[in-house]
């Protein structure tokens, strides 16, 4: 087994057989990308399903007047892709950046149907994993609404303690829903 961290991720949310891991295992894509580097960019389609084996990676986009949106940030032991470009096959709205050297695993369509297909338990999890993260989503969009900025800064640095040296503030800034100079005036505090 050469991905341990990846299947005892699995055996959190599923009870996958060892053979049924292994049979995906060898059909994982190894992909290194460095700090500044896209893993995809707005108006392309992407076709992996990426699994961040080690590194950080920042979803965002871009609004017509040139602000930065960040929608999502993943480090370490997480997923973060466009499901809607990779299911649908058709070209995301989002940049996918690496802000640290980032290996990933990346599952591309043939072998999702085959994995999903030959071992329905994959079904189940990838299920739970867009629910988990449709509600995540939620979540954070009524945190902006109904927290203070201070208790988001706080439990994303809970969450990702060393966020502050890897990604740039304004990037924080966004994601939190506020302005740099409030990052800025929480973080002195």
């Amino acid at each position: 087994m050469q991905y341990l961290q990846l299947y005892q991720h699995f055996k959190e949310h599923i009870s996958l057989s060892e053979e049924a891991y292994l049979d995906l295992e060898e059909r994982l894509i190894k992909k290194t990308i460095k700090e500044k580097e896209y893993l995809i960019k707005e108006g392309k389609t992407i076709k992996y399903l990426p699994y961040i084996r080690k590194g950080l990676l920042v979803n965002y986009r871009l609004d017509y007047e040139g602000n930065t949106h960040v929608m999502q940030i993943r480090y370490t032991g997480t997923w973060l892709g466009d499901l809607s470009s990779f299911f649908t096959n058709s070209p995301t709205h989002f940049n996918i950046r690496a802000f640290q050297d980032t290996e990933l695993l990346l599952i591309n369509h043939d072998t999702f149907e085959y994995i999903s297909k030959k071992y329905p338990i994959f079904e189940k999890y990838f299920r739970i994993g867009i629910q988990n993260a449709y509600s995540q989503t939620l979540n954070q969009i009524f945190n902006i609404h109904s927290q203070s900025a201070e208790k988001r800064y706080k439990e994303l640095i809970k969450n990702i303690p060393s966020i502050l040296d890897d990604i740039p503030h304004y990037m924080i800034a966004s994601y939190l829903g506020i302005k740099p100079q409030s990052l800025s005036r929480i973080r002195n505090q």
